[in-house]
């Protein structure tokens, strides 16, 4: 009985000290992102928060939650090993300088929202015009591209930015498809129409300090697992629109 006994302690600590040696990584994201990160209630959801808590769960660490501006996210990621950044983030050159970036999850390439009738079809047409872009975003630097930087609009948000369209205090907004679409569908505005105007594809990725590659490679593995069991197609199901693109 005592032998009995012991052995279930034993087990008991080995579980104990099993748990208490998860490794907790932060989540450093913006949610003001639909559908990628949003807020509702005391919640947050989306299309970014179901993905890193699938990850999590097959790479087998813990999950905080750390809401910051966008902006702040890869400076938060490059100043601690044990944070990652999961907020809509495209793989760009200029990131990987410093930090990390998980094999890309989704496409989202940009697209153009503009006003009904205005007769913008082409980058050219843009040329001279005032952009709403989110500040930090591959938007951002589209825009700077076509129209300058002194004609470019900054805001928090995508969504404020369609809003001063709406308003005509920019002539039109650059934004990554799926963010777009969701936000269309939810101003239900008729005089908002999306153009594709051929700017380059986007690839989100998640951020991971480059000291961490150990992180990164359990990460890398949890995303070819969900791929392969078909997640990403039922994340899109549930969170992306059919709004028809000109």
């Amino acid at each position: 009985m005592k032998k009995l006994i012991a052995l279930l302690v034993s087990l008991m600590m080995i579980a104990c000290v099993a748990m208490a040696s998860a490794e907790t990584v932060t989540v450093a994201f913006n949610p003001e992102y639909p559908p990628f990160e949003f807020v509702e209630g005391d919640a947050y959801l989306g299309y970014d928060v179901d993905l890193i808590t699938a990850v999590a769960a097959k790479a087998g660490f813990d999950l905080e939650f750390e809401a910051m501006d966008f902006d702040a996210v890869t400076s938060a990621v490059m100043a601690n090993p044990s944070y990652i950044g999961v907020s809509g983030i495209s793989i760009t050159e200029e990131r990987l300088m410093n930090v990390d970036f998980s094999n890309g999850y989704i496409n989202a390439g940009l697209i153009v929202v503009i006003k009904d009738g205005s007769g913008y079809a082409t980058v050219e047409d843009l040329k001279g015009k005032t952009i709403g872009v989110q500040m930090g975003t591959t938007s951002d630097f589209a825009a700077e591209e076509i129209t300058g930087a002194g004609n470019v609009a900054q805001y928090k948000t995508f969504l404020n930015a369609i809003m001063d369209l709406q308003g005509d205090k920019v002539d039109a907004v650059i934004v990554d498809k799926p963010v777009g679409l969701d936000i269309l569908a939810s101003l239900d505005d008729a005089s908002l129409v999306i153009v594709d105007m051929g700017l380059q594809a986007d690839w989100y990725g998640i951020e991971v300090n480059k000291e961490n590659t150990e992180l990164l490679e359990k990460i890398n593995a949890a995303l070819t697992e969900l791929e392969a069991e078909g997640f990403f197609t039922e994340l899109e199901t549930k969170y992306f629109t059919g709004a028809d693109v000109e």
